[in-house]
C-alpha cells in the first residue's frame, strides 16, 4: 500500500472541462504511459525529524493492462471491471524515527527506529460511468522488506551529512529484517457538481482495507475538491496509508487547478512499525486502535503534468506518543508519450 502501497487510483476516467458526461481516455493517453514522483517529509509539516520521518515513491500507470491481470482480477467477486482499466506499478521507501533522534540507546516507550523498501502492483478500473457520478475500485499488492536490508538508516544518515546536519543516533535498535507482504482494497466514487463562474465541485467518499504482515487496517474517508477542470484529473497520489489517488491526468491545453482537503479514518490491527518484527523479538510500542488523517493542498494542472503540494496532519499512533504527526507531500504526475 502501502501505503505506500500501497498508497491508489484510476477509477473514473475523465471528461473534457466542457462537458459533464464522463468520456473515455483519448486513444492518445494509450499510447505512453504517466509516471508520478512522490515526496513525503516531516520537516515540510511538523519542522521536526521525527515519527513518520520521510517517504519516496516512483509510479508508473498504464492504460493498456495485460489481458491475464484483467482475467485475475474477474476471478475475484468483490473486484469489479468496467470500461476503463489500468495498471500501475510503483517502488517506493518509507523511514520512521523516534521522537527523540539524540539518543543512541533503546529508547522503550518511544517509536522505533524502522525503513521499508517496497514495490507494488496495482489493478485499476472505472466500473460505474455516469454523467456526475464515477465509481472506481484497485486492487493491489505489495512486496518488501523491512529492516536494515532497506536502507533507510544509510538514505537518512545520506542525506543528513549531504546538508549538514546532525544525523539520529539510534538506528543501530532498528526493527530486523522481515519480508514483508501486504493485499489492498479500494473503492471510491466521485460525484461531480457545476458552481457558477466555471468552477466544479467534488465529493470523493472511499473504503479501504489492508492485509497482511505490514499493516493490517480498514478504513473510510471523504476527499473534497473545487477548482477548475476537476473532469480532467483525480486527486493526487499518496504514500500508502494514505489517501487514494493516482498519476492520471487528461492533457489539457488549458490551465486547471483545484483546493482539496479529506478525512479518512482507520482502525488498525497491523502495523509492524510500532507492532515491532513478526516472529523475531525487536523494539515495539502498544499502538492506538484508531488512526486519523486530515490532508490539505492544492494542485496545478498544465498540458500534460500536475504538481500537488499537500500537507497531512495524523492522530497520535502509539500509547505516550508527544503529539501528532505532521508532515508535507510533493507530487509531480505527468505524461509520457511512447
Amino acid at each position: 500500500m502501502a501505503q505506500k502501497s500501497v498508497l491508489p487510483f484510476l477509477l473514473f476516467i475523465l471528461t473534457s472541462p466542457a462537458q459533464t458526461q464522463a468520456a473515455p481516455p483519448p486513444a492518445s493517453v494509450k499510447e505512453g504511459g504517466f509516471w508520478s514522483v512522490q515526496f513525503e517529509n516531516d520537516v515540510w509539516g511538523s519542522g521536526d525529524d521525527r515519527f513518520y520521518s520521510h517517504g519516496t515513491e516512483v509510479s508508473y500507470l498504464s492504460l493498456n493492462p495485460p489481458e491475464w491481470l484483467m482475467n485475475a482480477g474477474r476471478l475475484l467477486p468483490f473486484f469489479h471491471t468496467g470500461d476503463v482499466s489500468a495498471v500501475q506499478f510503483s517502488v517506493g521507501q518509507s523511514i520512521f524515527t523516534p521522537e527523540d533522534t539524540v539518543a543512541s540507546g533503546l529508547l522503550r516507550n518511544d517509536r522505533p527506529y524502522a525503513g521499508w523498501l517496497y514495490g507494488s502492483a496495482e489493478l485499476l478500473s472505472r466500473y460505474q460511468d455516469g454523467p456526475n457520478h464515477q465509481v472506481g475500485n484497485v486492487l493491489g499488492i505489495t512486496l518488501g522488506i523491512v529492516g536494515p536490508s532497506a536502507r533507510a538508516d544509510q538514505v537518512q544518515n545520506g542525506f543528513h551529512d549531504l546538508i549538514g546536519i546532525d544525523k539520529p543516533r539510534g538506528w543501530q535498535n532498528q526493527l530486523k529484517d522481515e519480508p514483508g507482504i501486504l493485499l489492498t482494497y479500494t473503492r471510491r466514487s466521485q460525484y461531480h457538481h457545476d458552481l457558477p463562474g466555471g468552477l466544479e465541485f467534488e465529493t470523493a467518499p472511499h473504503v479501504v482495507g489492508a492485509l497482511g504482515n505490514v499493516y493490517t487496517y480498514a478504513g473510510a474517508g471523504m476527499m473534497l475538491r473545487v477548482g477548475q477542470g476537476l473532469r480532467n484529473d483525480i486527486a493526487p497520489p499518496n504514500i500508502s496509508p494514505g489517501f487514494p489517488g493516482v498519476p492520471y491526468l487528461r492533457p489539457s491545453t488549458g490551465v486547471n487547478w483545484y483546493l482539496f482537503a479529506g478525512l479518512e479514518g482507520r482502525a488498525v490491527a497491523r502495523d509492524i512499525f510500532l507492532d515491532g518484527n513478526t516472529f523475531r523479538d525487536s523494539h515495539s510500542v502498544d499502538k492506538e486502535p484508531f488512526v486519523a488523517d486530515v490532508q490539505v493542498g492544492f494542485a496545478f494542472h498544465y498540458d500534460s503534468m500536475r504538481i500537488a503540494i499537500s500537507n497531512v496532519w495524523r492522530s497520535r499512533e502509539f500509547e505516550g506518543q508527544a503529539g501528532h504527526v505532521q508532515y508535507g507531500a510533493i507530487n509531480v504526475s505527468f505524461f509520457l508519450p511512447d
